[in-house]
């Protein structure tokens, strides 16, 4: 089986770390490729652009992955980005994070809420999650978005900051994970009364088990269940 995980951003910066992530939850005989999409000056940074004019750069990878003989294609991006639109496009499986982990919830009976870093702007995360859980018909499944803080005072942005380095970013989201994340997944559990947490960015993938002991909840690793369920996909398609 070839997964093929696409990262919508126009660079190789998260690759290596996707990689190894996806590689040590593969499971046998599950073979990973890592793609960037081939983005503008303009558009390039660590985050996902505010304007999507990266569509159809991210949809052509994924017919691409098709093309390629994949068995399924991962966006990697928990708003996922023109997920809809891709997986009309082909015949494989197309995973976007958010669809899974609240889909992998709602298959355990637990409502879910949402961590989401406060970067791309609150209302617009908030509103863009609600309305794509409605088209996914899993609204009924989740509750809300909590919003972590992603900065310290003094820190810069990172959407569209060319001038950092992987290390830095994997370390900022890991502290504010530990700092402010733990006490947001507490406050959602106590006050939404959920059962499930989705740590709704994937620069959290591969961080979740550092906290999840911290938290009374099935702790979701976008991913990490990205790639399960890719992998159930596939082989459920093979019994047909």
């Amino acid at each position: 089986m070839r997964i093929r995980y696409i990262e919508p951003i126009g660079s190789d910066l998260h690759s290596k770390r996707m990689l190894t992530i996806l590689e040590k939850h593969a499971s046998s005989g599950v073979s990973i490729e890592v793609r960037h999409l081939e983005l503008p000056p303009e558009l390039t940074g660590p985050m996902l652009p505010l304007e999507p004019l990266y569509i159809n750069e991210l949809i052509s990878e994924v017919l691409g992955a098709e093309r390629d003989g994949a068995d399924a294609a991962i966006i990697g991006c928990c708003a996922d980005p023109a997920l809809m639109e891709a997986q009309e496009c082909v015949k494989i499986p197309v995973i976007g994070p958010l669809q899974a982990a609240v889909a992998l919830a709602a298959a355990r009976g637990a409502k879910v809420g949402m961590l989401s870093p406060d970067e791309h702007g609150r209302r617009r995360i908030a509103n863009i999650t609600h309305r794509l859980l409605r088209a996914y018909g899993l609204s009924g499944a989740f509750t809300d978005v909590t919003f972590v803080p992603l900065h310290v005072e003094g820190e810069a942005s990172l959407v569209g900051n060319t001038e950092v380095s992987a290390e830095i970013v994997e370390e900022q989201f890991r502290r504010q994970l530990h700092t402010e994340g733990v006490a947001a997944a507490r406050s959602m559990i106590e006050k939404e009364h959920v059962e499930a947490i989705f740590f709704g960015c994937t620069l959290w993938g591969g961080l979740v088990w550092e906290v999840a002991d911290q938290i009374d909840a099935f702790c979701i690793d976008p991913v990490v269940a990205s790639l399960h369920m890719a992998e159930a996909q596939v082989r459920t398609s093979r019994l047909s």
